[in-house]
């Protein structure tokens, strides 16, 4: 009896030095969330609901005042299908099917980015992806996109979210001869890829200006499991 009392005692210590590492790290990201800077790692093994491999369909978000034929530059609202997989160390992968589409958004390479959550169930994350220029030009070019979720799991095998997604169009693909102790840098067009914007949008009627507004969509995702 005093062996099992002792047994509990231990488990209950250990569960209350796990919430005091877990929750204010998770408050932290909640609050580093609100002002759109999700920088703050934690762990997230054997505790968060979002680990795994999704699939679901994402759907455009139209302005209110646009018919759906021109959601987008005039464009019809895009639908496309998600596989997402978030690992417990906070990598996150992903793709879709516009991969299998053609210009403007695709082909397109394998999405690679980071997720942290932001509550027992909340997460947000940021990744990005390489895609042919479109229209093409006349000197090399790689384009690509960023992409900001925010999003919650709302069962064990759905979860449900916002993404805000900014592209960086014509990034020069130019040769330099580097001296012996040089590194190439990073052109000034490829910035926004490696810059998480400020913000985020759940209704195009939230951006200040319709030229710097991403595009946004809704999705619901179900977990890939046996």
């Amino acid at each position: 009896m005093v062996k099992r009392t002792r047994v509990i005692r231990c488990f209950g210590f250990l569960m209350l030095v796990l919430s005091f590492g877990i929750l204010p790290a998770v408050a932290q990201n909640a609050s580093a969330a609100a002002s759109g800077q999700f920088q703050v790692p934690v762990k997230i093994e054997n505790y968060h609901q979002a680990v795994g491999s999704w699939f679901g369909i994402a759907t455009q978000v139209c302005a209110a005042n646009l018919a759906p034929v021109a959601c987008f530059n005039g464009q019809p609202p895009t639908v496309l299908f998600m596989t997402p997989t978030l690992f417990p160390d906070g990598s996150f992968n992903g793709n879709d099917s516009l991969t299998l589409a053609g210009p403007p958004f695709g082909p397109h390479t394998v999405a690679y980015g980071r997720w942290i959550p932001t509550s027992a169930t909340e997460i947000v994350a940021d990744y990005v992806f390489m895609m042919n220029t479109f229209p093409p030009t006349a000197s090399p070019t790689i384009s690509g996109a960023r992409f900001r979720w925010s999003a919650q799991v709302i069962s064990q095998d759905t979860m449900v979210g916002y993404v805000n997604v900014y592209f960086d169009w014509g990034i020069p693909i130019v040769w330099t001869r580097l001296a012996a102790d040089a590194f190439p840098a990073i052109p000034n067009e490829a910035l926004p890829l490696i810059t998480s914007p400020a913000g985020f949008f759940k209704e195009p009627g939230e951006c200040t200006s319709a030229a710097t507004c991403p595009l946004i969509f809704k999705f619901t995702i179900k977990r890939v499991s046996p």
